[in-house]
């Protein structure tokens, strides 16, 4: 009988193996499942990582070409704004030589159109005392005229010498 006692605590430690093996593989397949699901999240995390890094990379690109070419379009109206400013710059001091020597010229036009009214002013000045000088002179033979035609006249002797 021992050797049947040892059969069946053999076959029942057998059973047991086996219920503890099945276990350990039931255990082994739950594990492995969660490792698969796991392994597929982090698949699909690292699927999704790498297409958002693609993304970023790319709006990043994209940014720094719209930066350059901003960059490139600011140069240009820089320079387009220099050579405006340049050539304002030329034409205002073009602008004010002209003015000046304008000035220049009025000044000399104003210069002679005064030097001639006061030359003109001078000899109407002299005319005109000439003129008086003649008036004067008309007038004092007119009256020595008048006065010798009246003593003529009437024979009064009228005293001139005044």
């Amino acid at each position: 009988m021992s050797k049947l006692e040892e059969l069946i605590s053999l076959q029942q430690q057998s059973v047991e193996n086996a219920a503890r093996i099945e276990a350990k593989r039931n255990r082994l397949a739950a594990l492995q499942s969660n490792s698969d699901e796991v392994e597929a999240q982090l698949n699909f995390l690292k699927k999704e990582t790498q297409n958002y890094t693609s993304r970023c990379a790319a709006e990043a690109k994209k940014l720094v070409e719209d930066v350059e070419i901003e960059t490139h379009n600011v140069d240009i109206v820089e320079r387009e704004v220099a050579d405006v400013l340049e050539t304002s710059k030329l034409k205002l001091q073009k602008a004010i030589k002209q003015n000046e020597e304008e000035i220049q010229i009025c000044a000399w036009e104003l210069y002679a159109l005064v030097d001639s009214v006061s030359k003109y002013k001078e000899r109407m000045a002299s005319k005109i005392l000439e003129m008086k000088s003649n008036l004067s002179e008309t007038a004092g033979a007119v009256s020595d005229s008048y006065k010798g035609s009246l003593s003529a006249q009437f024979g009064i002797t009228l005293d001139t010498s005044h």
